[in-house]
């Protein structure tokens, strides 16, 4: 899916039809993606609303607004599968296009970075106590490398523009070779999902804290402390005071 994001964004090098057959099978993919995550969509008016949960569903609001935008702009502009319909394709509605595939293309790697497990599942998640320092100094420089060559991206390709609507055609470079655009909007991928991922941490944890606490509580009675012993809920009557094993 990453790789037909990145593919869709070089139009200007893979030629109008396969991009336009390529958004084709991405807005497939889309759609099946909603299809396997339509309990999703369900669960909307139940529970209680936390920041981090209301936080994600206006990002997957916007999300959805940024595809619906740049599927309906795709129409009017298209020259080959949707030539039959004879839309005149108006500046305005490339512009259009352009901007919401912009902003579709953030915010997808923004999703990916909070519900992507293998991102949670990266090297150094699981190596041992000893190695902290992987973990812990490393890994992060080395994912701030890529994130902050995807910073400088945004600001030498000048990407304020087309996300606010102002251009309806991107900068062009003619003897830029395909592979250095990819890498480009790599990087600008990358640093999406990266900061939202590490933006959600707190909320995983914090989540992750809660479930060990019920989970220890329903089977063993006791809430686990942090120097390894535990919390035990009394057996009688209790009057709600927890003893130390």
């Amino acid at each position: 899916m990453v790789i037909m994001f990145l593919l869709l964004m070089a139009d200007r090098h893979t030629g109008n039809v396969f991009h336009e057959w390529l958004g084709v099978t991405v807005t497939g993919a889309f759609l099946l993606h909603t299809w396997l995550n339509r309990n999703w969509y369900k669960t909307l008016a139940e529970g209680h609303y936390s920041v981090s949960r209301i936080a994600r569903l206006v990002l997957n609001m916007l999300l959805l607004l940024a595809v619906m935008g740049t599927l309906t702009s795709a129409v009017f502009i298209s020259r080959t599968v949707f030539s039959s319909l004879e839309f005149r394709g108006e500046l305005f509605s490339r512009a259009v296009h352009v901007c919401c595939a912009h902003w579709c293309f953030l915010l997808a790697a923004a999703h990916l970075g909070i519900y992507g497990k293998r991102l949670g599942a990266a090297p150094g998640r699981h190596v041992h106590a000893s190695h902290s320092c992987w973990r812990d100094c490393i890994l992060p420089v080395l994912c701030a490398v890529p994130a902050a060559y995807g910073a400088y991206v945004f600001l030498s390709r000048d990407l304020v523009y087309p996300l606010t609507m102002n251009g309806a055609f991107m900068l062009w470079n003619e003897n830029e070779r395909v592979i250095f655009l990819i890498l480009d909007y790599g990087a600008l991928f990358f640093l999406c999902a990266w900061a939202a991922h590490a933006l959600s941490r707190p909320s995983r944890e914090g989540k992750g804290r809660t479930r060990l606490l019920i989970r220890a509580w329903r089977e063993r009675g006791s809430f686990p402390h942090e120097s390894g012993m535990g919390m035990r809920l009394p057996r009688g009557k209790g009057n709600g005071v927890f003893h130390r094993r």
